[in-house]
């Protein structure tokens, strides 16, 4: 067994059932049926972008949902358990309706890293959030409707990148909504998020492992 592992991480796992157990994965299912894991992968990370620089960051994750056919909802750096991470949420269009809620936390180190997600589904009442909150917006003026029907100023991507993406954040994907619909997918996803920042621990030996570095030279993607 490698000298860490999915056991040297650890969080609050108050009201989760577990379902799978192991050294490289852990799988825990909620009350509400949402999906989290810990996976320990055991080389080095393939994240290629300095963890200082928050637009490279950015711009790694949105081309890898962009290839998978979701949208960026959220991508930013903080510490965890002391230790550098990148938080991030996406969300993939479903077959049937609604959408997919992918929450992330990565915790990369030169080789090895932990990833730990929470994956929501919307279900029940989904699009109610978004249809609230449009009109909201249409009747605040902050959305408006062109003279041939489209809707304008509601939809973007999060940082203001003027690509082409398949799935784009929307005003209703704001933090702030989320008290206001606590069981929205979304809600929920940031709200295991916040969990775990909240009272992740590592032991010892992976808190004092040789940190992530990027090494691929300079910032490539800004020359594309």
């Amino acid at each position: 067994m490698p000298l860490t592992s999915a056991e040297s991480l650890r969080f609050d796992i108050r009201g989760l059932r577990i379902v799978d157990t192991g050294s490289a994965l852990r799988e825990w299912v909620s009350g509400t049926d949402d999906h989290i894991t810990l996976h320990f992968l055991d080389k080095p990370p393939d994240i290629a972008a300095s963890l200082s620089d928050i637009a490279g960051i950015r711009h790694f994750y949105r081309e890898r949902a962009v290839a998978a056919g979701s949208g960026l909802v959220e991508v930013e750096l903080l510490r965890v358990a002391g230790c550098a991470a990148i938080r991030t949420i996406v969300k993939t269009p479903q077959a049937a309706g609604g959408m997919n809620y992918l929450a992330s936390l990565t915790l990369p180190f030169r080789d090895f890293s932990y990833v730990i997600k929470a994956s929501c589904l919307a279900r029940g009442t989904a699009g109610t959030r978004e249809s609230v909150v449009l009109n909201q917006a249409l009747a605040g003026g902050e959305v408006t409707l062109s003279q041939q029907g489209v809707v304008q100023g509601w939809a973007r991507d999060p940082y203001g990148d003027p690509g082409l993406h398949p799935v784009l954040w929307n005003l209703s994907d704001a933090q702030r909504y989320d008290a206001r619909f606590p069981d929205h997918a979304l809600s929920r996803a940031r709200g295991f998020l916040a969990r775990i920042e909240a009272t992740a621990r590592l032991d010892d030996t992976a808190r004092r492992a040789a940190p992530f570095v990027y090494r691929g030279g300079g910032a490539w993607w800004k020359f594309w």
